[in-house]
């Protein structure tokens, strides 16, 4: 379909339909009285009407239909030496890098029409697919919908096979690829060849879960992975190493085969962080990467959960290791900083090559590079004293120590035990520990007697961070137990903070090293 222009606009008039700007003549019209007509030739006559394509073929590779000025100095006057307020098309005129940004602000579909309006846009759409959002509108736009979309994307990748793809984010809602991954299956095989380095793929609200290819795994140049909402491709028959460049791995609420994810660990020769949130499909971990620094999840369904050789982990932290049956074994890792959590059921915990059962704790069992530790205090048993006592002096080194109930805490009748009775010291308390971070704290009187142990026994003790359930109204007794003549470290400063649910439930960790500003916590996943 084809529409006429208007038979008497300036050369820069041009038509909203296709998202320009409509401008008003210049210079003025010598008619209407406000500037006189200079001596000299008449005017040239004004251009006869030009047909302007309108079919939605936005995306295609075609030039633009009609040449416009491109620096708005097309008529011998540029923007800059009009005077205000004389409706040019200004926006033109703008640098690169600010049309960019606001293009990235665009939906897809607006942003692909202004390839029509020059040379120049045409360029500035080119390289505004270097990050490339292809994200489904929501609600569907109307004769916008999921056959829309996927041929738009489809478009695009084929009419550019040569322009640098950095990332491609991509969002589907509802049913719109059941049985259509072969289109997925092409667009990864393309951006394969564009070089895509980041890649974040969510299939939301998708049911059932819709399974990705296997030329996922042959992204030879992808450093990020986000997957979040569908199922993992099998890594049976793709070659090893999958995705070696690999820097970054991120799972969310995806069945994974134990496969897949076990090959990326093993020979993923660059990865450096994984983050596995609401991962099926699972039962074993068995850590051995030169590279990896950073493992985070909450692994609760996992049985078993093995470090066998990672050289460079700093951080391993499952949020519900506590509440599940995982075996943990943690057999050579010698820079490992951050650990957590650890319960009381998390059995059994082997360190190196011995086994932690609560008893006596040996030499050889020791963890020296731990400095930072999360522990769910098992209230609710018998001997939770003994436990948390003998856990810690695994750790001698220990200087921030993050503490909560554990659930069955929550629920039961609590049991008070005296601290006093514990064996031996505790080498990290009395030298090391700095900071105390405690979660979920309820008021109870074993929880009271924890924490005023640590501060009879913290030496080294700067700061304490006290969680507290909302509503809570302790009474001045109870504070009085805070009382600085009964500290180890007098100046420790004591800090009280209000939460209304449970860290975990968050997926919040204070554990982490990026914190979030408005929520004074720390997201894990």
């Amino acid at each position: 379909m084809c529409c006429l222009s208007p038979s008497t606009p300036s050369v820069s008039a041009t038509s909203s339909r296709r998202g320009q700007i409509v401008a008003s003549e210049w210079p003025p019209d010598p008619s209407d009285g406000s500037n006189p007509q200079p001596e000299g030739p008449p005017p040239s006559p004004a251009p006869p009407p030009q047909a302007v394509d309108t079919d939605d073929e936005e995306f295609g590779g075609g030039p633009a239909k009609r040449a416009r000025p491109e620096s708005g100095c097309g008529d011998g006057v540029c923007t800059a030496d009009r005077p205000a307020g004389d409706g040019r098309d200004r926006i033109s005129d703008l640098p690169d890098a600010v049309l960019l940004s606001v293009l990235s602000f665009l939906p897809l579909r607006d942003a692909g029409r202004t390839a029509v309006l020059s040379s120049r846009w045409r360029g500035l759409f080119d390289q505004s697919l270097l990050d490339f959002n292809a994200c489904q509108p929501f609600p569907p736009e109307e004769g916008r919908g999921c056959d829309w979309f996927i041929r738009a994307i489809t478009d695009i990748l084929a009419a550019r096979p040569r322009i640098r793809i950095r990332s491609f984010r991509f969002v589907m809602y509802g049913r719109g690829f059941d049985g259509r991954l072969d289109v997925v299956d092409g667009w990864l095989c393309a951006l394969a060849r564009h070089g895509l380095r980041e890649l974040d793929v969510d299939m939301f609200y998708a049911g059932p879960r819709q399974t990705l290819p296997e030329s996922l795994l042959k992204l030879a140049s992808l450093e990020t992975l986000k997957v979040f909402n569908c199922r993992f491709p099998n890594a049976g028959s793709a070659p090893a190493p999958l995705l070696p460049a690999l820097k970054i791995l991120d799972l969310s609420n995806v069945d994974v085969p134990e496969e897949s994810l076990q090959a990326i660990l093993s020979y993923g020769t660059s990865l450096e962080s994984v983050k596995l949130k609401n991962v099926t499909g699972v039962d074993k971990i068995c850590l051995r990467s030169k590279s990896l620094t950073r493992l985070y999840g909450d692994f609760g369904d996992f049985k078993e959960l093995v470090v066998e050789d990672a050289p460079n982990l700093e951080e391993l932290v499952g949020i519900c290791l506590p509440s599940g049956n995982a075996k943990v074994k943690i057999v050579f890792a010698p820079k490992l900083e951050l650990l957590g959590y650890l319960g009381i059921s998390v059995r059994p915990l082997v360190l190196h090559d011995t086994v932690f059962d609560g008893g006596i704790v040996q030499l050889r069992t020791l963890m020296h590079s731990v400095k930072t530790l999360a522990i769910q205090v098992p209230f609710s048993e018998k001997g939770y004293t003994v436990f948390v006592s003998q856990l810690l002096k695994c750790f001698p080194c220990l200087e921030a120590l993050h503490v909560e109930p554990n659930k069955h805490s929550i629920s039961r009748r609590f049991n008070v035990e005296e601290w006093g009775d514990t064996e031996n010291s505790i080498q990290c308390i009395e030298h090391s520990i700095s900071r105390v971070v405690f979660e979920c704290f309820g008021g109870e009187d074993c929880q009271w007697g924890f924490l005023t142990f640590l501060l009879s026994m913290a030496r080294a003790l700067k700061l304490v961070e006290v969680y507290c359930w909302t509503g809570k109204d302790w009474a001045s007794d109870q504070l009085e137990l805070l009382d600085p003549k009964k500290r180890a470290s007098p100046d420790a400063e004591i800090q009280f903070f209000t939460i209304c649910k449970p860290i975990s439930d968050l997926y919040l960790c204070h554990c982490c090293t990026q914190r979030c500003q408005k929520k004074n916590r720390v997201a894990l996943i």
